[in-house]
């Protein structure tokens, strides 16, 4: 399965998602272990967690009944690859030039 990074950057653009992922980040939770750490209703952490799945952040399992959520760590390093291979095509390509006194190009 190919991740799509633009999928997980909109995922963790939401504070409340980035909150999920660092929790996850130090290993799997239930959905009630995860909306305990919000003063929101445990359905809109629910609302979170699909679209975290759904960017393919999370895998979650269902034991007996409980959702137990894991952190997919190749989303992030998808994302991390992506952000490193702007950075260094960036690094190769010319500077702006700017003639003397001149302000900011025209956009």
């Amino acid at each position: 399965m190919t991740i799509e990074v633009g999928a997980v950057l909109t995922a963790v653009a939401d504070g409340s998602r980035r909150r999920i992922v660092a929790r996850l980040a130090q290993g799997p939770a239930t959905t009630g272990q995860l909306a305990e750490l919000f003063p929101i209703s445990r359905p809109a952490v629910s609302q979170h967690l699909k679209i975290l799945q759904t960017a393919d952040l999370v895998r979650t399992t269902l034991v007996g009944r409980h959702r137990w959520h894991e952190l997919n760590p190749d989303a992030l390093h998808a994302l991390a690859h992506w952000a490193i291979d702007v950075a260094a095509r960036h690094e190769k390509a010319p500077p702006l030039r700017r003639t003397p006194g001149a302000g900011p190009p025209a956009s």
